[in-house]
């Protein structure tokens, strides 16, 4: 028997609009279709898709420990790596869907990692958060000679600062928490006042605001900071 391919379905930032052709074609074309969401609460991936699924689909939801312990949550990825390998034993395709691009901090990523080598797979990309916040701001991300960073907000604090400087325009994502932290470090960088804060892009609970009037010491999980072009 041939042994089923693990598909990596990007469905982009949350706006429906926004999915591929490829992601619905991939998501309609495959019986089984997996995502992941945290413990308790439903999946965000799958209410991207939701149009798109039928009752012919098999639906393959894996809850994630909300804890950060790294063992609990290595041992929910080869839990939910096994389950899905015993599908692709069994030679179905299987559709696992992921925000944004599943390569760019991706928790389709920790799957992939698992099996990877030892069944075909293909990878449907999507489009990312910090590309819809761009066009929800009309924000020129790069041009020309000019370096663009994506990082995320709990990186090491020497790492960013060295990486928001050497960057002529960044997206910081996945603030939360660390609000206060980073209105320093740009402020401190002279980017505060270039710097805007998009939350939930493509949600309905979306919001743009100056990061420089952000007063609460945290944001929304799925909220990013948009770093605008280097002055001249």
């Amino acid at each position: 028997m041939t042994a089923g391919r693990l598909i990596g379905v990007g469905v982009g930032p949350g706006d429906p609009l926004l999915l591929t052709l490829r992601a619905v074609a991939a998501i309609e074309g495959t019986r089984r279709v997996a995502y992941l969401a945290a413990e308790g609460q439903p999946s965000l991936a799958r209410a991207v898709v939701r149009a798109h699924l039928t009752p012919d689909h098999e639906e393959m939801p894996f809850e994630a420990p909300m804890r950060d312990d790294a063992g609990a949550l290595a041992a929910f990825y080869d839990g939910a790596a096994a389950t899905i390998a015993g599908c692709l034993d069994a030679g179905d395709d299987v559709a696992l869907l992921c925000l944004g691009d599943p390569l760019l901090y991706g928790t389709f990523v920790y799957v992939l990692d698992r099996l990877r080598g030892r069944y075909g797979v293909e990878i449907v990309p999507g489009i990312t958060s910090a590309a819809a916040a761009a066009a929800r701001t009309a924000r020129v991300l790069a041009r020309r000679k000019d370096g663009f960073a994506i990082l995320p907000a709990m990186m090491e604090e020497p790492r960013l600062r060295a990486a928001l400087a050497a960057a002529d325009a960044g997206a910081i994502l996945k603030v939360g928490g660390r609000v206060r932290r980073l209105q320093a470090l740009l402020k401190d960088l002279g980017r505060l006042d270039d710097a805007l804060l998009v939350a939930w892009v493509g949600w309905p609970e979306e919001t743009i605001v100056p990061f420089r009037d952000w007063t609460d010491p945290e944001a929304p999980y799925f909220s990013l900071v948009l770093v605008g072009e280097r002055p001249a």
